[in-house]
């Protein structure tokens, strides 16, 4: 796979990924407040936030892919 598609994916599934996790994050806390029992909310908020690390490391590894690809 040559470095710009391999920057294009890496970029938009790290984009994907950190938008679905601040949404589910965010899920997890109106879980909470609204008195669900406490391991749906804390197993909800602990999966929500490892995708939007996911997707944080995605966008870096992005990041220096994209500097990678501008000093070709």
């Amino acid at each position: 796979m040559d470095l710009k598609r391999k920057w294009l994916l890496t970029g938009g599934f790290g984009a994907l990924l950190y938008g679905f996790g601040i949404c589910c994050v965010i899920e997890s806390a109106f879980y909470k407040h609204s008195g669900a029992p406490l391991w749906e909310w804390v197993v909800l908020g602990t999966v929500s936030l490892s995708i939007l690390l996911t997707g944080t490391v995605l966008l870096i590894k992005a990041g220096i892919l994209g500097q990678k690809l501008k000093s070709e």
